[in-house]
């Protein structure tokens, strides 16, 4: 069963015809809504019989399915039953932005569509979305000059601590982000053993990096803020999926393109992941490319390999610094003699806090449970050099002002 109406897109004057596949006349209720009135809608019973060999499609046609989570499986059938029926007719999935529905969004990126309406956005977004889709060179037009800054966290070893520097680090930048900046911050965690990072945020990742990859060409800001996991405190997240044991070969450059016009700053986290299984698009794209160690033996040993492992030209430009991780004075070598040992800029000494293992057993970071933790003080220089955009809060009473005046002092642990 349908029920068609002739229009036209105004902005080609070719005949268009929206086909809208969905189980109730409300999804296309809701649609009409957000389009303007001479833009033609054609309605599915998506639950009919033989509802895709009733379609009726010219070149211009645009087919929506329904992806809210109740539909979303019935709807990736009918996706596959279009790709043998019409291979050459473009796909657009209607869901929305809520918790409940997201694995619906999710299920329409795994069927291989690219874009989504999301029905919680504004009337522009759903237009611009359609146009798009309908328009598929409109895809390779060429991104805009801006960039976010991209930064490496490269542990020399598996067991540095860079998935927990890298999650607060980012969420501290995302805290203290400038009002004007309306961007979030991008933890791309692709370190081993993949998941670790939103274990430390105590959250749940559904779309992930290899998906990332294959829909690299319509990342946009709807896919971001449907698909990817969020942090309460607004940092978003794009990792592995658990169990993944390597990187995907695939080049990421495309990915990294866009999810650098998507976010104010992306920080990849790469602890436990072997030197020669970075991407080198990766390596040669990076903004700053930090090493994580810590102060033993074998660290320090790893350390030197990986820097005589870095490919030519790696540590030209100033792009190389040195993090120390559970920096103890009087254990051994302290982090400025590190640094000096193996001539690279100390950026950073992380005191070694049981409070961390603490609170991450519980599902927390330090923020939440010691906001004026030595740890999160001696990350302070690295925030001005992860995001240049971020500001510190002023300190209000005389505790805060000599906390922060001894954040660039050595901390004791013991």
């Amino acid at each position: 069963m349908l029920f068609a109406t002739a229009r036209h897109l105004p902005s080609s004057g070719l005949p268009m015809n929206v086909v809208v596949f969905a189980s109730d006349r409300e999804l296309l209720s809701r649609l009409a809504a957000k389009l303007p009135p001479h833009w033609p809608l054609t309605y599915h019973d998506a639950g009919f019989p033989g509802a895709v060999q009733q379609l009726r499609a010219g070149v211009q046609t645009l087919v929506l399915l329904d992806f809210h989570a109740a539909r979303a499986a019935a709807s990736a059938e009918l996706v596959r039953q279009i790709r043998q029926f019409r291979p050459e007719l473009a796909m657009v999935a209607v869901g929305a932005t809520g918790a409940a529905q997201l694995e619906g969004v999710v299920t329409a990126l795994r069927v291989g569509l690219r874009d989504i309406v999301d029905l919680d956005a504004d009337a522009e977004e759903v237009q611009a979305v359609l146009l798009r889709a309908s328009a598929p060179a409109a895809a390779s037009a060429p991104e805009r000059a801006r960039k976010a800054p991209l930064t490496l966290l490269l542990g020399v070893r598996p067991g540095m601590g860079t998935s927990t520097l890298a999650a607060h680090l980012c969420a501290l930048a995302q805290q203290q982000r400038a009002p004007e900046n309306t961007q979030d911050v991008l933890l791309l965690d692709m370190g081993q053993p993949a998941g670790d990072v939103a274990l430390y945020l105590n959250i749940e990742s559904r779309f992930h990096y290899d998906e990332a990859l294959r829909s690299a060409s319509r990342i946009d800001a709807t896919l971001v803020r449907t698909a990817m996991a969020r942090h309460p405190g607004g940092l978003v997240l794009l990792d592995r999926a658990v169990g993944s044991e390597s990187l995907p070969p695939s080049d990421p450059g495309l990915l990294l393109k866009r999810l650098c016009g998507l976010f104010c700053s992306v920080l990849c986290e790469l602890g436990g992941t072997p030197l020669r299984q970075v991407p080198g698009v990766l390596l040669e794209s990076a903004d700053a490319i930090w090493l994580v160690t810590d102060g033993a033996i074998a660290s320090l040993v790893s350390l030197d390999q990986l820097l005589k492992q870095l490919p030519a030209g790696v540590r030209e430009g100033g792009r190389l610094g040195l993090i120390v991780n559970r920096s103890d004075e009087e254990a051994g070598m302290g982090a400025a003699q590190i640094a000096e040992r193996f001539d690279l800029p100390l950026l950073a000494a992380l005191p070694e806090r049981p409070r961390l293992r603490a609170s991450a057993s519980q599902g927390r970071l330090l923020l939440d449970d010691a906001p004026r933790d030595p740890y999160l003080r001696a990350l302070v220089p690295l925030l001005a050099r992860f995001d240049p955009s971020t500001r510190p809060p002023q300190a209000q009473g005389l505790r805060d002002r000599l906390a922060n005046a001894l954040s660039s002092l050595r901390w004791k642990t013991k």
